[in-house]
């Protein structure tokens, strides 16, 4: 028996102040109860452990589907699969029953059958239960378990893998009854995805935004593939250990890219949401425009560059570069020409050494992401430019060439930086102008091809036609319309 503060309610479930405390001796709630007032209102590790016990008890083939429909997890295929047969046969009101959105087993039967497992359980292990909630019917028992996923899956202070259980969980009980699953569950998501679309909308022009379509379009499968299993995670630490935190240092584009990571599957996991509560299937990638064409004005075009990955030693037109001086190491000052280009949803900041036998041409010498750089001219020095230099992936990305972070502070997890000097404040302020320029081109082109996923209501007319290619989500074209 569990016992913990409770507050009847209309619904007999009432989640306020039912969580772990000292005083346990005022009432006594049943098992589920209180498993549904951690998954409202635990932390991660509560909110973890209650929906492992409902998705097994779900899915164990001990238990009787009544028993399942009296707890209030009977997956809506099986209720219906269950009143089919009796409709056939003609037990209780079939058909009527059938197409009640009330319908549900008879509550003598699953009363009956719930007190044999409470029996057992005494004989077997000396515990006895006497649940609060006897007498409630198996309808109002699911719309309990609803109310609490949904939510569970509006709450933000819960990290997004966690979130995801509590998705999966939510589809598989899913109801054709709007008595169970009603508009008010329905406006609920709705502000909650408007919430985080927002969120998601402001991370177009952030640090990482050069990454925000390829993280989206591999967070969206990944989504669907959890959504849409017949089991949830099944890896044993993640119930053993506390959800990772973000263990980079705050401020740093680490931190960024990790809460842009949360941020992204929280936003896919409440869109998806969104169409299975309509009813519709789920694309395979999420519905963005294609690539589109170059601005006439960019950079890369006046200096022919056209490789999606520059790399040190390649050739590049210098026509729109400018001469700078840094020192990359103590009293060893070298001159460079600097360019910022994006290209699509990617860009770079290049340092490249002219060639002295082909003038207005050079060799990329450095090369940086554009993105995040956050360009900055000096208080007092007005020929300086200070940029920030991130690294160019994530540990979520690219696992191997990160194996190290999380373990130790490694020097790929610090954010870098350059000090570019020019030789006069015009030269400066038309270099800082130039990434400004270069910045907006390539956040300008990641926020429209997003623009029918920010757009709920387009992206679901449109979910059946996506045109996101994760193989192509950099690519560009440079010949013009």
């Amino acid at each position: 028996m569990v016992n913990v503060p409770y507050s009847s309610s209309s619904s007999g479930f009432h989640s306020d102040g039912v969580l772990v405390q000292n005083d346990c001796s005022s009432s006594s709630l049943s098992l589920r109860e209180v498993l549904l007032a951690y998954v409202t209102k635990g932390n991660d590790i509560l909110v973890l452990g209650s929906l492992s016990v409902l998705a097994t008890l779900l899915q164990t083939k001990e238990l009787d589907e009544s028993m399942l429909d009296g707890l209030g997890i009977l997956p809506q295929r099986k209720q219906h699969k269950k009143l089919l047969l009796q409709a056939l046969v003609g037990e209780g009101s079939g058909e009527e029953q059938l197409f009640s959105s009330k319908s549900s087993l008879s509550k003598d039967v699953i009363g009956n059958d719930i007190n044999v497992y409470h029996q057992k359980i005494k004989e077997q292990y000396g515990v006895s239960f006497l649940p609060s909630d006897v007498g409630i019917s198996s309808h109002v028992h699911r719309f309990q378990v609803i109310d609490a996923l949904v939510s569970l899956c509006c709450r933000s202070n819960i990290s997004a893998d966690i979130l995801w259980d509590g998705g999966w969980l939510l589809r598989q009980l899913l109801p054709y009854s709007e008595s169970e699953f009603n508009s008010h569950h329905l406006e609920l998501l709705k502000v909650s995805y408007k919430n985080y679309a927002s969120a998601f909308e402001e991370e177009v022009r952030g640090i990482w935004s050069d990454f925000l379509i390829s993280v989206l379009c591999d967070e969206w499968r990944k989504c669907k593939r959890a959504m849409e299993s017949s089991s949830p995670r099944k890896e044993l630490n993640c119930i053993l250990l506390l959800p990772r935190k973000f263990s980079s240092e705050e401020g740093s584009s680490f931190a960024a890219g990790e809460r842009m990571h949360e941020l992204v599957k929280v936003f896919v996991l409440l869109h998806q949401l969104q169409i299975f509560t309509l009813g519709r299937a789920l694309s395979e990638q999420p519905t963005i425009y294609p690539p589109g064409d170059l601005p006439a004005n960019c950079h890369a075009r006046g200096s022919g560059f056209d490789v999606s990955d520059p790399k040190a030693g390649t050739e590049v037109s210098l026509g729109n570069a400018v001469p700078c001086r840094i020192a990359f190491e103590r009293g060893k000052e070298c001159h460079f020409c600097f360019l910022a280009i994006s290209l699509g949803i990617s860009g770079w900041l290049i340092l490249a050494e002219e060639l002295p036998l082909k003038k207005s041409y050079g060799v990329v010498r450095a090369v940086a992401p554009l993105a995040g750089c956050n360009p900055g001219i000096d208080d007092k020095h007005a020929t300086w430019l200070h940029l920030r230099i991130r690294s160019s992936s994530l540990p979520f990305l690219d696992p191997v060439q990160f194996e190290d972070y999380g373990k130790k502070k490694t020097k790929a997890s610090i954010d870098g930086s350059w000090t570019l000097a020019f030789r006069d404040e015009e030269t400066c302020k038309s270099a800082f102008l130039m990434i400004v320029e270069e910045i907006n081109f390539l956040s300008d082109e990641v926020h429209r091809r997003l623009k029918p996923l920010l757009n709920l209501e387009t992206a679901i007319d449109l979910s059946r036609a996506s045109v996101c290619d994760p193989e192509d989500s950099s690519s560009y074209r440079t010949h013009p319309k």
